[in-house]
């Protein structure tokens, strides 16, 4: 028996005109939509770009505010997938990535954006890699093979989760399964790096986080990858943590890795020792930063601020003046941050807060 949903569904398509169908247009190849709302609805990641704040989020929504997050513009982008996180290394170029592995590229400090990578270029990029170091005798390269195979046998759905540059011409994104891929021409060109990672079950690389020359990545299973200056190898550090990470922080050695119920796990000794630090609350950690006097602010889901006077110090409950689902904080100036989430970019005062 064919169900009154079904029947509804049945006739709405046959009453569809053709051009409905003929008018699709892949979200990797469309414009995001303008809209006055932008910087109200969902964001996920925000970044300073000099003097600049800029946010991305739904939909291809890059938005920008030239006023310390009292009002935003959107941004011009070629994309209208959803973006998940971006970086700064200078005032005027930066790089965003997000679904679809699209990779964007600034350079007028957010203004206008320019697609460099997706993920319909991933794919081939990747087995092209692993098949050569598989021609040039590295067996191992087999499994890496196997891996982007069915990473990308669906199309390019597998997102990029996090961007971190340290300059203009070099940086890496992370995503899912263990994908990541590293640029010294400013994403002229893109190396897979899985292989350097101590990831053998392809965990998510969830978050990247840079302190000088050494590399942290956040991951699954109470899992930090670091990179030191010295080396090419990501090795797994053990934090005592069993749970997923989603977000890594880092300054002068010390090391801050949350994620969920509340889970903040730091290290002063660049990773080497690890501690629990106490939230005081049970819904997951979403986002952190650092600000320009050593405070370290945290979010989480369930719309709470967290603050410590330095990565060393207890974390303290802050009011949130509009508390909502959020998903990432950056300071847009002193005593003031900038907090996104479900309710697009909010400004927060820290002055009236113990």
């Amino acid at each position: 028996m064919i169900s009154t949903r079904s029947a509804l569904l049945a006739a709405l398509l046959v009453a569809l005109p053709v051009h409905a169908f003929a008018e699709y247009k892949d979200p990797l190849d469309s414009h995001a939509a303008m809209s006055p709302m932008a910087a109200s609805t969902q964001l996920l990641d925000v970044a300073q770009a000099g003097e600049r704040l800029v946010a991305v989020g739904w939909r291809g929504h890059i938005v920008y505010s030239d006023d310390k997050g009292v009002s935003w513009h959107q941004a011009s982008t070629p994309v209208d997938i959803d973006l998940t996180a971006l970086s700064f290394p200078t005032a005027t170029k930066g790089w965003a990535v997000g679904h679809g592995g699209v990779i964007l590229h600034s350079v007028d400090a957010g203004a206008t954006w320019t697609k460099q990578l997706d993920g319909r270029d991933v794919g081939p990029l990747m087995l092209e890699y692993y098949e050569g170091q598989l021609k040039r005798g590295d067996e191992s390269a087999q499994k890496y093979i196997e891996d982007v195979r069915l990473n990308t046998e669906g199309g390019p759905e597998q997102p990029w989760l996090d961007v971190a540059f340290k300059d203009d011409m070099h940086g890496y994104v992370v995503g899912t399964f263990n994908q990541i891929m590293y640029t010294a021409d400013g994403g002229k060109s893109w190396v897979p790096q899985m292989e350097l990672v101590d990831n053998p079950d392809a965990l998510h690389l969830n978050a990247i986080a840079l302190d000088g020359d050494d590399l942290y990545i956040a991951s699954e299973r109470g899992i930090v990858f670091k990179k030191p200056k010295d080396s090419d190898h990501f090795s797994a550090l053990a934090t005592g943590y069993n749970g997923s990470f989603f977000g890594v922080v880092a300054r002068d050695h010390a090391v801050l890795a949350f994620g969920l119920r509340g889970s903040l796990f730091r290290s002063g000794d660049q990773g080497v020792t690890w501690e629990r630090a106490a939230s005081g609350i049970d819904t997951a950690i979403t986002g952190g930063t650092i600000l320009d006097d050593d405070q370290v602010l945290v979010v989480s889901q369930g719309g709470q601020l967290l603050r410590a006077r330095s990565l060393d110090s207890s974390f303290e409950k802050l009011n949130v003046e509009r508390p909502a689902m959020f998903t990432g904080i950056a300071q847009a100036q002193k005593n003031e941050v900038v907090i996104v989430g479900t309710a697009g970019a909010n400004l927060q005062s820290l002055s009236h807060v113990p």
